[in-house]
């Protein structure tokens, strides 16, 4: 995905979002989502496959992505948390431990964004609190080179 430009990396993750959020609350295949949400936008089909095969890819992982997520929430558990702010949450896990593709950084801070354009107004730093726990916990050796903690985005 580096190929892609930043604009339109930050579109395909706000769609892939949505997408996870649909598929929530609907069974549809991912296809048939993407379809009906975004058949009117021409100027993204390039993407859609995409948006797409990323969607699914963090479908396939939901159950070992949400006992990662669960394992940093104190007192509460993942049926609680606001469906945006878990999707969200999803997506960069996804990204920042299974797939890898992209740096701890970007990942993080377009993550905060999506957290804040969808959620209220404490999704940003519930994300980044729970990014910056799995960042510690599962990328030390990219932090201590770093010489920062890259997930103090907000």
């Amino acid at each position: 995905m580096s190929e892609i430009s930043n604009e339109i990396n930050q579109k395909l993750h706000d769609r892939v979002f949505v997408l996870l959020y649909q598929r929530e609350f609907r069974d549809d295949p991912v296809e048939k989502l993407y379809e009906i949400t975004f058949s009117s936008d021409f100027i993204m089909i390039p993407i859609s496959s995409l948006v797409i095969k990323l969607t699914e890819e963090v479908l396939s992982k939901k159950e070992e992505i949400d006992k990662i997520i669960e394992a940093f929430l104190e007192n509460w558990t993942i049926d609680r948390i606001m469906t945006s702010d878990k999707e969200v949450l999803r997506l960069a896990i996804y990204q920042l431990i299974i797939c890898r593709s992209q740096a701890s950084s970007i990942v993080i801070d377009r993550a905060i964004r999506i957290a804040k354009k969808y959620g209220d107004k404490n999704s940003g730093k519930f994300v980044n609190g729970i990014l910056g726990a799995v960042y510690r916990k599962y990328l030390p050796c990219e932090s201590m080179e770093n010489g920062s903690d890259q997930a103090s985005n907000v």
